[in-house]
């Protein structure tokens, strides 16, 4: 308690002296005559100083300070002795006494220890008041940094989520740490997996990977790819790479932008496409209307001589070209915009034996055996049989080249089926060659992709599967690396009896 003070000595005389004294300068006096009757009053009132005498019988003042100080160490104790005796003094310090005064008291010396006992005790209370409001205010500022922080971090990551892109960060494992809302809309959520595992469906790193160059650099790098969503959609992407440094310096993890473009370059393959086939026609158009002058001239001879025979045979000419310029304008047509079918009730064991008959010679002449197997219940289904025809073909010679390419196998084989169902007929085309990996097979209907290389063009198997959407059909690829592949075509008979 404030203003209280504890002062102990065995002479009662001085006692009351001193009671006398503290109280004419201010204090309100207790006083015990002994240590033991001391220490129960320190512990009932707690006296914010106790003045004590050194020698006492029972429990000594270095005792008596020694119990106080272990009690309250905010408590000041004036220690008073009767004898100048250095040792004491010292001992009285080293057990955190406020100060010493020899006996007989010099009331000057006591209003000194007084004061600089109760300067003590008011700079530690100012400093314990200091330290609980430097506390709060740590407290209060933390507070305040967490929640700007928690604040930025959701703006941040409001930003991250609504970039029209997919953004993704990595490690140099390739490992996807973070991405963001349009990247887990299309992808997944991808985190923990490899990049190339996720969007290209891979087992190893992409060749040229502009990630691996970052890392290694520390450049920024751009690149074109196609890559897969997870409904297996196929999306051209231009990304961009950069690093990512931690606290050293050093690059710790990369991130990815890339920005879906498959519009922009559906349109320029459209364009492309359209130029590509164009020039690669131009000689023939050059022979088709050499052609048809020559079967005009022949007309016109005959009409002149009257000679039927020579009318005949250019009219045929004619005929001839004008059905092979029509083709030739229809197949540009598939590049331009979808072409106006010419809808035909067919057999379908009669289109599947004619498509057979067509593709055999070809097919005995590399040596491959050649597997058909037809349903024999007949039925009829109705496509446009020239372009089902064509796209029949198609993939019959991909297989054909399939088995050609793979040298790990001694003999090869193609399988052509024909099997009736209720609402559809299907055509199953299989091979035991050189077979697909997963992104092949993922990138194999897609414009200008081509597994051959110099060879291919990338458009048989685009148009093939047009041919069959616009049927309303459907094409199932199997297939594995080293293993073969396999087509199921799949068509509806639409006004099937």
């Amino acid at each position: 308690m404030e203003d209280i003070i504890l002062f102990v000595d065995d002479e009662e005389g001085i006692c009351k002296v001193m009671s006398m004294v503290l109280a004419d300068i201010g204090y309100k006096v207790i006083t015990a005559h002994n240590g033991e009757d001391a220490l129960k009053i320190f512990k009932k009132v707690k006296p914010f100083i106790v003045i004590s005498d050194i020698k006492m019988p029972g429990m000594d003042g270095i005792e008596l300070l020694k119990h106080i100080k272990n009690e309250c160490r905010e408590t000041e104790v004036i220690i008073i002795s009767g004898h100048a005796d250095i040792n004491i003094a010292i001992k009285s310090l080293k057990y955190e006494a406020a100060d010493f005064i020899l006996k007989p008291i010099d009331g000057e010396a006591l209003e000194i220890a007084l004061k600089r006992a109760k300067e003590k005790i008011e700079n530690r209370k100012k400093l314990k008041e200091y330290t609980e409001r430097l506390e709060e205010l740590v407290e209060e500022k933390s507070a305040q940094i967490i929640e700007n922080e928690r604040i930025a971090a959701q703006k941040y990551q409001k930003l991250f989520d609504e970039v029209p892109c997919y953004i993704s960060v990595q490690n140099k494992n390739f490992v996807i740490t973070a991405s963001n809302r349009r990247f887990k809309e299309d992808f997944g959520e991808g985190i923990g997996s490899p990049c190339y595992q996720v969007y290209k469906h891979r087992t190893e790193p992409c060749i040229d990977c502009p990630l691996l160059k970052t890392f290694e650099d520390g450049n920024a790098y751009q690149s074109e790819t196609v890559v897969t969503s997870k409904t297996f959609e196929q999306y051209n992407v231009l990304t961009w790479t950069a690093p990512i440094y931690d606290n050293n310096g050093k690059i710790s993890q990369v991130m990815e932008m890339s920005t879906n473009i498959t519009q922009i370059r559906k349109l320029q393959d459209h364009l492309s496409s359209l130029g590509m086939l164009i020039g690669s026609i131009s000689h023939s158009i050059k022979g088709l209307l050499t052609g048809l002058d020559g079967g005009m001239y022949l007309l016109n001879a005959g009409f002149v001589e009257d000679d039927k025979t020579q009318i005949s045979e250019g009219w045929e000419i004619v005929k001839l070209t004008i059905g092979r310029i029509r083709k030739m304008v229809l197949d540009i047509l598939y590049y331009a915009k979808e072409r106006e079918l010419k809808w035909e009730k067919v057999d379908a064991l009669s289109f599947a034996n004619e498509i057979a008959v067509t593709v055999e010679p070809k097919i005995q002449n590399y040596n491959i055996e050649f597997i058909k197997e037809f349903d024999t219940s007949g039925g009829i289904f109705e496509i446009d049989p020239g372009v089902i025809h064509s796209a029949l073909i198609n993939i019959l010679e991909n297989a054909i080249d399939a088995c050609i390419d793979d040298k790990s196998k001694k003999s090869h084989k193609i399988f052509f089926g024909l099997k009736q169902e209720e609402d559809h007929v299907l055509f199953i085309i299989s091979d035991n060659g050189i077979g697909m990996d997963r992104e092949t097979k993922e990138k194999l209907f897609t414009l200008f992709f081509s597994s051959k290389g110099h060879r291919g063009t990338g458009l048989g198997l685009f148009i093939t599967n047009k041919i069959i959407e616009q049927h309303g059909g459907t094409i199932i690829v199997e297939s594995k690396s080293f293993e073969g592949s396999k087509f199921i075509i799949k068509l509806p008979k639409w006004m099937a009896t």
